[in-house]
């Protein structure tokens, strides 16, 4: 599992360094307005995976927990043509419908998320083999070849137009699919054999279904922020929210090796003991990460002032961050693992009520863009409480509860200082401590693993 991590981090480590460049590139360069077209654009983007109905879902069930040598190969080709043909129809009846409304950005989002589903599909398969060098390819070289893109119409073409950056996008996407199916057909010869099957088809789908409910119900949870914010206030305060949603994407940067290595880890039924002691790592990793929000305050300080609303918002959305990694990292994988897609489901849309009901009252009580993201912090330790509640037998211990209300005050202290480095410090300095007093077992076997090569 280790090796698998390695991998993992070593692929999004070069998607956030350009993502980072990505994420600071457009806000400097170009108006409020345009920004918050293209984000527009990315937020539809979000939802393509809806348009597979499952199938990829489906896919992702059928091959967890093998290797990709074990997987017959007419079936696995039989499995990509359907779906392949599946989103075609699918993705054609989404243009014309856009094509009839005449909306730019529906059409592009119609043809663009065909390709972003194709690349999803090989993302899904290699996390369910293991696959996890493949798996880096599929994560960064649409993002790789989006930002030299983008560089180019700022510097070389000096655009403000959204459409040229939206286009670039559904472009870039289109390039990726294109190199990855090479090399797919290149190593198993995918295109070679198999044939499209209704019957593949529709078991894919009847498997999948429920799961990619559960995960569109994510993709809604996840965003509904910004709706709201769409709906409510004007495009400078979406604009700002969207910044801070994509430096928050940093952050998920890391907690991504984690959800993805350990799907494939407990489809071979690790132990309860196993688990818990991932769980109090995962704890700590969460936590640790968000500090990240301290250099992203000081960037904006000091290089993108004309964003520095978005300084408030930033720090409950990390703070989620911490909380997320646990739920997403453990409990929903473990929900997939042992196939209670049903219950995903349910969870999901009981999160998602509970989420639009504190966005509607903390707005109405404050009317302020910040209220949104405080909105989506209490969701995630209101879903944290469910989890601990629901799984008596992964429950965290009473030091570690005092650890996160600790952890979780001092982060917010030191945000509030003005200077972000001596707000770094402070937390830095206030984790060790807490870390130390009350998880010092956990962060023991956190440096066993990595300085003595003991097996996680």
């Amino acid at each position: 599992m280790k090796k698998s991590l390695l991998h993992i981090f070593a692929a999004n480590i070069i998607y956030l360094l350009i993502n980072i460049f990505n994420s600071f590139l457009l806000p400097k360069f170009l108006s409020v307005d345009t920004y918050a077209i293209i984000k527009t654009y990315t937020l539809y983007v979000g939802y393509a995976g809806f348009l597979s109905l499952g199938y990829a879902d489906g896919m992702y069930l059928k091959y967890g927990g093998k290797d990709i040598n074990e997987l017959d190969l007419v079936d696995l080709s039989t499995n990509y043509k359907s779906y392949t043909l599946f989103e075609l129809i699918v993705c054609f009846i989404c243009l014309i419908i856009a094509l009839m409304l005449n909306d730019f950005v529906l059409i592009c989002f119609s043809i663009g998320g065909f390709f972003i589903n194709i690349i999803g599909y090989y993302k899904n398969l290699y996390q369910a083999v293991g696959e996890f060098k493949l798996y880096g390819k599929s994560l960064n070289y649409q993002t790789i070849l989006l930002f030299f893109m983008s560089f180019i119409l700022i510097f070389c073409f000096q655009s403000d137009n959204p459409k040229n950056y939206i286009i670039v996008q559904v472009l870039s996407a289109l390039i990726v699919v294109i190199y990855l199916t090479l090399i797919l057909n290149k190593n198993i010869h995918i295109l070679g054999v198999g044939k499209v099957s209704l019957k593949e088809i529709v078991k894919n789908i009847s498997m999948g279904f429920t799961l990619m409910l559960g995960n569109f119900s994510s993709s809604i949870f996840t965003s509904l922020d910004r709706w709201f914010i769409k709906a409510l206030m004007t495009n400078k305060f979406f604009a700002y929210y969207s910044f801070a949603v994509s430096l928050e994407n940093i952050v998920d940067v890391f907690i991504t090796p984690i959800t993805i290595s350990l799907y494939n880890s407990f489809c071979k039924n690790y132990s309860i003991q196993h688990i818990l002691k991932i769980k109090k790592m995962t704890l700590l990793w969460g936590f640790l990460i968000i500090t990240a929000a301290f250099p992203v305050k000081f960037i904006i300080i000091n290089f993108l002032p004309q964003y520095s609303n978005a300084i408030s918002i930033i720090l409950p959305l990390f703070a989620a961050q911490a909380f997320y990694a646990v739920i997403k990292g453990v409990h929903i994988n473990l929900y997939k693992a042992e196939h209670k897609q049903k219950k995903y489901f349910k969870i999901m849309i009981f999160m998602m009520i509970v989420a639009v009901i504190l966005n509607c009252v903390l707005y109405f009580f404050s009317k302020q863009v910040e209220s949104f993201a405080y909105a989506t912090l209490i969701t995630a330790i209101v879903w944290q409480i469910y989890c601990e509640i629901e799984n008596s037998k992964l429950r965290f211990n009473n030091n570690e509860y005092v650890s996160i209300i600790l952890l979780f005050i001092s982060y917010f202290v030191a945000g509030n200082i003005t200077n972000a480095i001596m707000g770094l410090l402070l937390y830095l300095l206030s984790f060790l401590i807490i870390v130390i007093i009350f998880m010092r077992d956990t962060l023991q076997y956190c440096l066993n693993s990595i300085f003595l090569n003991k097996k996680i």
